[in-house]
């Protein structure tokens, strides 16, 4: 068999299941050893490379043979120049062979003020007083303040925040990391990274032979670890290993831990299960989709941030075009701010918004989704979504039941069938809820005005 070739379609099938980083560094270095009919071997520049891949990638590298081959064949792991019987120390020929120049050691922690200066810098806008709360947020943020009021307090060690992108969840995290640090008069020794960030440190400091100041870095500094996008480390057996007793270490010293993510712990996909009873073990704080008001209140203060003055009309105008996501309400304020700077235009209009984002901004509101109303509906009335969607038939679920399939009905397309899967009933029972609604509106003054809030607050 040809080994140019072969060795092409395996680095093209694990480019495609690997992210650039992880291939840049753990795949680029690998040869193709031997390859023939009974085996494939693979070899990397020493057994710290070996080691890794073996204990994190094995499966994708296998897969990744066994697409390029053709059927499936054993996968060998080696060292360049070291016979599998010989001792697991590279070889002359390998040592000799010059290392990548790595970067400098982290030295052991000092004062916090010099290892301050190596650190990720939290974004000093980011606090408490210019975060809007709302309905959607109101106990992430309450949970989050409460962790920076008193960080290590064990009913919230760990407090993990959970949402969707966009909604807010960094900010918060940095709100975090600045009132501790105000409130520490700037002493107070935090550390904050992604999970990307941890893994890529990790993987350089098995790389370059450096756990010791891998672990002094993640271990004996931090007085509060935060963590961002945790589901990140999702699947790497080695990543959640070392988080996890990084986790052991800072929780038995009650130094506060605080993770993100897009989901909550039990639905991260890989994650190991030690390590999520660990993140289960403190205070979980959801973030939702902020409703209309919330949006309108935010772009205020965003605007507000951004120095752009922005009037109640043109606020409700972007927040019933712009559903759900903080971020892209940041990205219509920055386009809107730089024409107002090219245009001479101090007070932007609704018009001027219209006839200048008409590309990023749709001309009517958008219609809400099935699940922006289940939630909507769900707030209103202080019950969670599971418990809307779920089997029970108290009378304090069954009338917002019937209310959300009536505004699901009365605002999206979906048909019977289609909102039977919605609101995991056949289309039978949603058609009954639905009606039941239609029989009530024309004699039930409170049920219009409760169907009326919950439209202002979807922007109908």
């Amino acid at each position: 068999m040809d080994m140019d070739p072969l060795w092409s379609r395996i680095l093209a099938s694990l480019q495609e299941s690997l992210s650039p980083t992880e291939f840049e560094i753990w795949m680029a270095p690998a040869t193709l050893g031997v390859a023939g009919l009974e085996r494939v071997e693979i070899l990397w520049p020493n057994k710290y490379y070996r080691d890794w891949v073996t204990g994190n990638y094995r499966p994708l590298v296998e897969a990744a043979v066994e697409k390029a081959v053709g059927r499936a064949t054993p996968v060998e792991f080696g060292v360049a120049g070291v016979s599998p019987a010989a001792d697991e120390e590279p070889s002359a020929e390998v040592a000799a062979v010059p290392a990548p120049t790595p970067p400098e050691p982290i030295s052991d922690p000092g004062t916090p003020t010099e290892l301050n200066a190596r650190l990720p810098v939290i974004p000093p806008d980011k606090v408490f007083t210019n975060f809007v709360v709302g309905a959607c947020n109101q106990f992430a943020h309450a949970a989050a303040e409460a962790v920076a009021d008193t960080p290590g307090d064990p009913q919230y060690n760990p407090l993990f925040i959970y949402g969707s992108t966009g909604l807010g969840k960094t900010h918060l995290l940095h709100a975090i990391g600045n009132g501790i640090q105000r409130r520490s008069g700037g002493g107070a020794r935090i550390l904050c990274v992604t999970g990307e960030q941890f893994t890529n440190e990790l993987i350089d400091a098995l790389r370059f032979k450096r756990m010791p100041a891998f672990r002094s870095r993640f271990r004996d500094y931090p007085e509060v670890l935060l963590i961002d996008d945790v589901q990140f480390i999702s699947g790497k057996e080695r990543t959640q290993e070392e988080l996890f007793h990084t986790f052991e270490w800072l929780k038995d010293r009650r130094r506060q831990i605080v993770f993100t993510a897009d989901v909550l712990p039990r639905d991260i996909r890989g994650f190991e299960p030690r390590l999520r009873t660990r993140c289960e073990s403190g205070m979980i704080a959801d973030m939702q989709p902020p409703d209309v008001e919330t949006l309108v209140a935010i772009i205020h203060q965003k605007g507000a941030d951004k120095g752009l003055e922005v009037s109640p009309e043109l606020a409700h105008f972007i927040g019933t075009r712009v559903r759900g996501s903080i971020r892209e309400i940041e990205g219509v304020l920055n386009r809107l701010r730089a024409l107002c700077g090219m245009k001479r235009v101090t007070a932007p209009s609704v018009d001027f918004a219209r006839q200048h984002l008409g590309s990023v901004l749709p001309d009517v509101p958008m219609a809400p989704s099935a699940d922006e109303i289940i939630k909507t509906v769900a707030t209103l009335h202080n019950i969670k979504v599971s418990d809307l969607l779920g089997p029970r038939r108290l009378k304090t679920l069954v009338r917002p039941r019937h209310v959300a399939m009536w505004l699901v009905r009365q605002h999206t397309e979906l048909s019977f069938p289609e909102m039977g899967r919605t609101f995991h009933r056949d289309h039978a029972t949603v058609q009954h809820g639905v009606n039941k609604i239609d029989g009530l509106l024309p004699k039930d003054a409170d049920l219009k005005s409760t169907i009326r809030s919950i439209e202002r607050s979807l922007g109908l």
